[in-house]
């Protein structure tokens, strides 16, 4: 019978569930940026790792090396060279494993006996046909057999969902892989916490230790850290710790994520075990016998049904003592153009993790340095190189909300730049940050909090017939993230659907993100005016030089079934085609 794989507190994700019946299926794409692992099992070896789901194809004999023994873990993540997809991109003797970096790589096989039997190579089961019907989650294969597995992969973009639970999920994923874990159904409803905060005033000084100051208890307060996040170091080897100490009512649910550039972030859980990570019951992130692979910027997300709160923890991994004078040091100013170029990964001597300068982002982000020393954007500690590229103070509206360890309370204000508004908090009195103010209005003067401006409706270039036949493409898709620059801009969609696509081949190459540069804009009244929370938008524009571009005159409009219907009736009776010959 289909087995289903669910999460439960205190085990990892892929543990048999009850069947679930007939729902999605886990899409599988080839040639594209591969996810993260999220969860692990923990005391049973489950998901043989290199699996394949395509039905004839086999697998090599043996098992990887955490699932013949547990404490075998670190040494089947040892490696993110010799990439692989299935056994059969490895030797006879490896299997395909998972590693560190999300990816596979190949390993050689472990056998119960120390011996290397010769098994009987049986074609390996597949997902094709099968359906899961609980929400959030997956077709996998385990045991030789298709299962449902629950979600343990999200995309790193916000999307912010509020749930019928009353929570607020980083996006929609989140959402259906929290529903998965806990065996029920979620739906997504209309946001009426994170854009209406409650007001707070002062409690009495009888109020016990470390209360969630603020309204009566029937009122939700959004979370708010006690402590600044600070950055640490370690030694090879060694042990660190970090604590995401929140406040809240009610009381703020809380996960970790390591930061990376590929698509999709590893997330991980309370009373959990990753590899060498371990998440407390208490929501504290231990990680040991660290490694440099370790490196990295772990975010806390504390939500509740009130709001939302991340926090950055930057872990550097040296080997020398932590505390130690850098190897090197100069009297000399870094030279700011070098934070601007592209860290060199070429491999010329012994690779290590390292620290560069994203000029993108503006932050600094780890990478795997070869040595070649093409340039000096690399370093070995996030301190150096934030001390390099950005100086020792970070931009007050990109800081989270503290409340600090005092009782001293006061009604505050700070910026939210995940929601990109301001919101009231009630501040303890001491060890806060700059991102704290005493009015709206002056949090708002500081904050790029997007002022109400008499700003002139967009005029279209065109109604949609001419607008769908002079454009190169035309898409379905829901706005992640906008980067504003002098008179130009980059947004991101996330595609739902290609109505037209001339140059780009987005469904050939199963794309799933588009990014679209934005041109001859004026960021005090843009057109095309989008936000995250217009919902899916009809997208229509041009390519240039293999770039998508909109333009301020170019059409972008709410999504509705009447209009994307419309849509496909004109491409059906070729419009374009006919209005272009009646024109010639």
């Amino acid at each position: 019978l289909p087995r289903a794989v669910a999460s439960e507190p205190g085990r990892g994700a892929g543990w048999p569930m009850a069947p679930r019946g007939s729902g999605a299926v886990r899409e599988r794409r080839s040639g594209g940026r591969q996810r993260s692992p999220v969860g692990i099992a923990l005391l049973l070896p489950v998901l043989a790792a290199g699996l394949s789901l395509q039905t004839g194809r086999t697998r090599h004999p043996g098992v990887c090396p955490n699932q013949l023994n547990p404490n075998l873990w670190v040494d089947a993540q040892s490696t993110c060279e010799r990439e692989c997809q299935a056994d059969q991109d490895c030797e006879d003797f490896e299997k395909c494993c998972t590693n560190v970096c999300g990816l596979r790589s190949c390993v050689a096989a472990r056998f119960a006996d120390g011996s290397a039997p010769a098994l009987a190579l049986t074609p390996a089961a597949s997902c094709e046909s099968f359906v899961c019907a609980q929400q959030g989650s997956d077709c996998d294969i385990w045991d030789g057999q298709p299962v449902c597995k629950c979600k343990d992969r999200c995309e790193k973009e916000p999307n912010f969902t509020c749930a019928s639970d009353g929570l607020t999920y980083y996006n929609k994923c989140y959402m259906d892989a929290e529903a998965c874990l806990r065996g029920t159904r979620l739906t997504t409803v209309p946001c009426k916490h994170i854009f209406t905060w409650p007001d707070t005033s002062p409690v009495p000084q009888e109020t016990t230790a470390r209360p969630t100051p603020g309204a009566g208890p029937e009122v939700p307060v959004p979370p708010a850290l006690y402590t600044n996040p600070f950055h640490q170091s370690v030694r090879a080897g060694g042990t660190v710790s970090f604590r995401c100490d929140v406040s809240g009512r009610p009381r703020p649910d809380i996960t970790w994520e390591k930061q990376s550039e590929r698509e999709e972030n590893f997330i991980m859980r309370p009373d959990q075990m990753y590899g060498n990570v371990v998440v407390t019951n208490i929501g504290q992130l231990v990680i040991y016998n660290a490694r440099q692979e370790d490196a990295g910027i772990y975010t806390c997300t504390a939500r509740n049904a009130a709001g939302l709160l991340r926090a950055d923890f930057p872990l550097s991994v040296v080997r020398r003592e932590p505390g130690a004078t850098p190897r090197e040091s100069s009297p000399q100013p870094f030279p700011s153009a070098e934070c601007l170029k592209e860290p060199d990964r070429r491999r010329c001597e012994a690779v290590e993790v390292r620290w560069h300068f994203n000029a993108k982002q503006g932050s600094c982000l780890t990478f795997r340095y070869g040595g070649c020393g093409t340039n000096r954007n690399h370093f070995e500690t996030y301190e150096e190189c934030r001390a390099a590229c950005l100086g020792s103070a970070r931009p007050t509206c990109l800081l989270p909300m503290v409340q600090g360890p005092c009782q001293n309370w006061e009604p505050r204000w700070a910026y939210n730049h995940l929601l990109k508004q301001c919101h009231s908090f009630v501040y303890g009195g001491c060890e806060g940050n700059t991102n704290n103010f005493e009015s709206k209005e002056t949090c708002e003067d500081v904050c790029p909090f997007p002022k109400s401006l008499q700003c002139k409706a967009c005029r279209l270039k065109s109604k949609m017939v001419l607008s769908l036949c002079r454009s190169d493409f035309a898409i379905v898709g829901r706005l992640m993230e906008i980067v504003e620059d002098q008179d130009s801009g980059i947004a991101r969609f996330a595609l739902e659907d290609v109505l037209k696509d001339e140059k780009m081949g987005l469904k050939f190459f199963n794309i799933k993100y588009l990014e679209v540069t934005l041109t001859d804009m004026d960021w005090s009244c843009p057109c095309p005016n989008m936000t995250a929370e217009d919902g899916p938008l009809i997208i229509m524009g041009e390519v240039h030089d293999g770039m998508a571009t909109l333009d301020p005159s170019s059409y972008v409009r709410a999504a509705n079934d009447k209009r994307v219907k419309k849509i496909y009736e004109l491409m059906e009776k070729k419009t374009c085609d006919l209005l272009n010959r009646f024109q010639d």
